[in-house]
């Protein structure tokens, strides 16, 4: 595993993933905040954030597409910037007319670099760690994961120290990472991504049938585990804001849930090597539906231990998800990873818009509690998932290994 961080793709992706997830994350504190000081309704904020998950989504077939044909020269660092540049014009621009619509264009054009680049760091970390497929993913999103529990920190405590102001110089420190990617992908190109076995490319490898049984299945899983892990956290700080916490307190209680879900995921990721994954994602999510339900009903201390069990539980299948995606999804590694990401956000997305119009009539709290209904059926459907369970495989006498 060492080895991995002194290969610089690797660490370029790894590193990218974490500098963009900071941004990415930073989005429901800021949009929480403006919501208060600009009376937007819980519907704006669910649709906010909720239309920035979705076209983050949208785009990622396209990206992993057009990443498997021209390589990841330019799409890498260029992403990232994208994502910093626009983020940060929506906050101008919201600062200069108090305007949610000057706010929400460019906000959700600021997602389109996470488009772009989650499915070309998930195919090179795949590419980078091959024998341990599950392992080495689950330190890709262990970064990206880090940083989406770093953003909501930060970014509450910006606001409640600094200001809208601090938002700015945050986007300093993105600079040497940006340079980074720039120099390490320069040369990666479409033939990177060949299929290599023991040393030699296998460019002719026999065209599988198409699971269709396996992908319906797998899309109802990441359906309903995406209300409860990304409705979910997406909602923590409105929900905690109605409490009476303050910026720094919910952002650090989202920031919980993203750490334990990204160190759940290395952990899963390598029980799912030894025991399988569709047994890992079963269990996990059968788990993790139960603190799920009483986390709208605590306050304090409590809640964020509510908040590491359900993180850690449901957000802990989220790579191994991914990998199984490959496995049965027919195209490049690219595009299946756009394909699988993008749903992924796209139905939390679609999660969170639904949990902000049903919370105006509800609450919100009573909106996160569907998520443990949901949790429990899309656990009792990965008992459909296809098995990875290795067997031993004899080999015929005279044959020599």
């Amino acid at each position: 595993m060492p080895s991995l961080f002194r290969k610089p793709i690797f660490l370029a992706v790894i590193l990218g993933h974490f500098t963009l997830d900071i941004f990415n994350n930073s989005g429901p504190v800021l949009v929480t905040s403006l919501s208060k000081n600009l009376a937007w309704s819980t519907a704006q904020v669910g649709f906010a954030i909720g239309a920035y998950q979705f076209f983050a989504a949208l785009a990622q077939p396209l990206f992993g597409w057009i990443d498997d044909k021209i390589g990841s020269r330019w799409l890498g660092a260029g992403s990232v910037a994208w994502t910093i540049t626009f983020l940060l014009l929506s906050l101008f621009l919201v600062q200069r007319t108090d305007s949610f619509w000057w706010f929400i264009v460019p906000y959700v054009l600021a997602s389109v670099g996470s488009s772009a680049f989650h499915p070309l760091g998930t195919k090179h970390a795949a590419e980078t760690s091959a024998e341990r497929a599950a392992t080495g993913t689950a330190i890709f999103f262990l970064f990206g994961q880090t940083g989406l529990a770093s953003g909501p920190t930060i970014t509450g405590f910006i606001l409640d120290t600094v200001g809208y102001s601090g938002m700015y110089a945050l986007a300093f420190f993105a600079a040497p990472v940006l340079l980074l990617m720039a120099l390490s992908l320069r040369h990666t190109g479409p033939k990177i991504t060949e299929s290599i076995t023991d040393g030699v490319l296998s460019p002719t490898v026999p065209r599988q049938a198409v699971q269709w049984g396996a992908i319906i299945f797998l899309a109802m899983v990441l359906g309903l585990r995406s209300w409860a892990a990304i409705g979910t956290v997406s909602f923590l700080p409105k929900l905690f804001q109605e409490m009476g916490w303050n910026a720094t307190s919910y952002g650090l209680i989202t920031s919980t849930f993203w750490m334990a879900s990204a160190i759940a995921g290395v952990i899963a990721g390598s029980l799912a090597d030894r025991f399988g994954r569709r047994q890992v994602v079963i269990v996990t999510l059968l788990l993790g539906s139960i603190p799920l339900y009483f986390i709208p009903l605590s306050n304090g201390w409590l809640a964020f231990l509510l908040v590491i069990l359900t993180g850690g539980l449901i957000g802990a299948s989220h790579s191994i998800l991914v990998i199984i995606a490959q496995s049965v999804l027919p195209g490049g590694k690219s595009f299946t990873s756009g394909v699988t990401l993008g749903f992924i956000f796209g139905t939390g997305a679609i999660a969170a818009w639904i949990i902000g119009v049903g919370a105006d009539f509800v609450g919100v709290g009573p909106m996160i509690q569907v998520g443990t209904a949901l949790a429990i059926v899309a656990s009792l459907l990965s008992y459909f998932l296809p098995s990875t369970i290795k067997t031993s495989q004899p080999q015929a006498e005279g044959v020599p290994a």
